[in-house]
């Protein structure tokens, strides 16, 4: 009756026997009533699902009694869409039969939303694809009213659209409004790509393509044109260019 009293009347002596009992309730359960319950279900090691299908991952799983849980789905670079890749608890741990078993899945790589290309330069185009992780693919040369000469006025993919990282995008180029006159094009500096592209666009045929060995220059560019640039020319004649190539290694 004294102690109860004591503690009773002295607070500090209230929290000593809340600690004690704690420790107790501590004891039991971790000496006592978990060995019990773990005991109530048989134990084994749970399978390694990762970089497993997803349904094959179910099929499996549920075969040896397990509870599925999809817990969350994430863009992944290294899956395709519908690998799992996590498990919670880690393959091989040692479980309870019956326990839930919580999954991860790839929905594969995040998606690149296309960028706008219109109205840049090509080198701005190439530099914009960069930054989105997409490369240039082919470019294509167009007469347009609309758009200045050597700016992009097509894409491939529209604005917004959403493709795969490192995609090839094709863009089309303007050569500035052709002009009604039959004039020829100055096509020196130009790519040999390019200038065929400005030369169908006037109807003027290429009669001879000669080839240059030139260091300084990149190869398939245009040195000179047989005739000069902005003078007329009748249908029935032909141009004439001359294109730079690759230097041949010397013979040792």
């Amino acid at each position: 009756m004294i102690i109860l009293d004591w503690v009773r009347e002295t607070w500090w002596a209230k929290v000593i026997v809340a600690v004690v009992l704690l420790i107790i309730f501590t004891v039991i359960m971790d000496k006592i009533v978990m060995p019990l319950y773990v005991q109530l279900g048989d134990e084994t090691d749970l399978p390694d699902v990762i970089e497993m299908p997803v349904s094959e991952a179910q099929t499996l799983l549920s075969a040896q009694g397990f509870q599925i849980v999809i817990r969350d789905s994430l863009y992944d670079t290294n899956h395709p869409a519908g690998i799992v890749i996590e498990q919670n608890p880690y393959p091989y741990a040692v479980v309870k039969e019956g326990r839930r078993v919580y999954l991860t899945v790839s929905i594969g790589e995040k998606p690149i939303i296309m960028p706008n290309l219109f109205g840049v330069s090509p080198r701005g185009a190439e530099l914009i694809l960069d930054t989105h992780d997409l490369k240039l693919g082919s470019k294509n040369y167009v007469y347009s009213d609309r758009y200045h000469e050597g700016t992009v006025m097509g894409q491939s993919y529209p604005q917004g659209q959403e493709i795969k990282s490192r995609a090839r995008i094709d863009i089309i180029i303007s050569l500035g409004q052709l002009s009604v006159e039959a004039v020829v094009p100055d096509l020196v500096g130009k790519s040999l790509h390019e200038a065929r592209e400005r030369l169908r666009a006037v109807k003027l045929k290429i009669a001879e393509v000669e080839w240059e060995e030139r260091d300084n220059i990149l190869p398939e560019t245009i040195i000179s044109q047989s005739l000069p640039a902005g003078q007329n020319f009748s249908p029935d004649e032909t141009i004439s260019l001359v294109v730079s190539k690759e230097m041949e290694p010397e013979d040792e």
